[in-house]
């Protein structure tokens, strides 16, 4: 007991197996316990064969436990086993066969006799059971086969009687016999022209086959024509197989040049546009640099050149119109003024000619003041020896 004071299953399986070896030496129990579904159905297995063998209800949940409520469960077969060995002792001491040597060495074959009478005594019962209840069929009709007994009994045979029945047997039988013979008769018969439609068939056979044979040599009128229009449709399909291929990759390359242009096209107006920007800058540049040159020969400084700052960009065409005007003004007087005070600036036609002229400018620069917030405004100072 002192093995399963904790769960020992190797010990377990081992003396569950010896136990049922010992109990029958052909029984076929899983020895085989090294995975959780080996020992389940090792004690499965045992289980049922001793259920079944032995009359031994087993617990398989104590049994697959391992520890003390196990023993108790191997207890039961090995108090069958000891029970068995003990009486066939008994009985050896009766004759006078007593010895312990004698009793070891014998006990494993009185085990197997008392388990081969208790399989004959098993066959017994199962036959005893099926004879009985035949017997009970039987007893069960005795009551309507009584009357028909004692019916038969009570009436007397007579001779005559007797006599006609069994001529009348003799020539059923007669009958039966002649009847088989006709039939034996019509088979061979049956025989004859079956074979007889079998020949000639094969006869039918043979010249279809023949037949068959002719006509595969001869050849047609048409054949010739149909295999021409066969290369020719293999030809044409041939041909438009490659046309088909060809007019694809025509197709593709068309594709590809169109989109190679439109990629060249879109690359040559972007160029184009980072020119005429440049051309935009380069001309802005210019005209600030003309206006500056103007300030500073003329010496005066715009009143606003300090606080005015650049918001914008400069539009191309407000530059162009800016450069064209100011690079063309127009020139007053000569370069000896005249005695006469009448000529001078100071006069009313003089201010209303320097009017229209201003006016003049400010339609060519009337757009380009609107672009141009924060740059220096044009002096109206009089026209110096530079302008020339």
């Amino acid at each position: 007991m002192e093995n399963f004071r904790t769960p020992n299953f190797p010990l377990t399986g081992d003396i569950l197996v010896w136990l049922v070896k010992r109990f029958d030496p052909d029984a076929e129990v899983h020895d085989l316990y090294t995975t959780e579904e080996d020992k389940v159905l090792l004690v499965r297995s045992a289980a049922e064969f001793m259920a079944l063998k032995g009359n031994v209800m087993l617990n398989t949940k104590r049994i697959y436990q391992a520890d003390g409520y196990a023993v108790r469960e191997l207890l039961k077969i090995a108090s069958l086993l000891y029970e068995a060995l003990r009486a066939h002792a008994g009985g050896n001491d009766s004759n006078g066969n007593s010895g312990s040597g004698t009793w070891g060495t014998s006990s494993s074959i009185d085990v197997t006799a008392y388990i081969q009478d208790l399989r004959l005594s098993r066959e017994l019962a199962s036959q005893v059971t099926t004879k009985g209840a035949t017997i009970y069929e039987l007893l069960a009709k005795e009551i309507e086969m009584r009357d028909a007994r004692n019916a038969s009994i009570n009436n007397l045979l007579e001779l005559g009687k007797v006599e006609s029945a069994i001529r009348e047997a003799i020539t059923f039988t007669k009958e039966s016999i002649e009847n088989t013979k006709s039939l034996i008769e019509n088979v061979s018969s049956t025989e004859s022209s079956f074979d007889t439609k079998i020949e000639k068939k094969q006869s039918e056979l043979d010249r279809n086959q023949k037949r068959l044979q002719t006509l595969k040599k001869v050849r047609p009128a048409f054949l010739e024509e149909f295999e021409r229009l066969e290369i020719e449709l293999q030809q044409l399909y041939q041909e438009y197989i490659t046309r088909t291929r060809c007019i694809a990759y025509l197709e593709q390359q068309q594709e590809e040049a169109a989109q190679a242009e439109s990629e060249r096209m879109q690359k040559r107006q972007k160029e184009t546009m980072k020119f005429m920007e440049e051309l935009q800058m380069e001309d802005a540049r210019r005209l600030l640099d003309s206006e500056m040159s103007d300030v500073a020969h003329t010496g005066l400084t715009p009143p606003n050149a300090g606080l005015a700052k650049p918001t914008r960009r400069l539009r191309t065409a407000t530059a162009s119109k800016m450069r064209l005007t100011t690079g063309r003004q127009k020139v007053y007087g000569s370069m000896n003024p005249n005695d006469d005070d009448s000529n001078s600036y100071d006069s009313d036609s003089d201010l209303l000619l320097d009017d229209d002229d201003d006016d003049g400018n400010s339609e060519f620069l009337g757009s380009a003041a609107d672009d141009m917030e924060g740059l220096p405004p044009e002096s109206k100072s009089d026209p110096s020896d530079d302008d020339f």
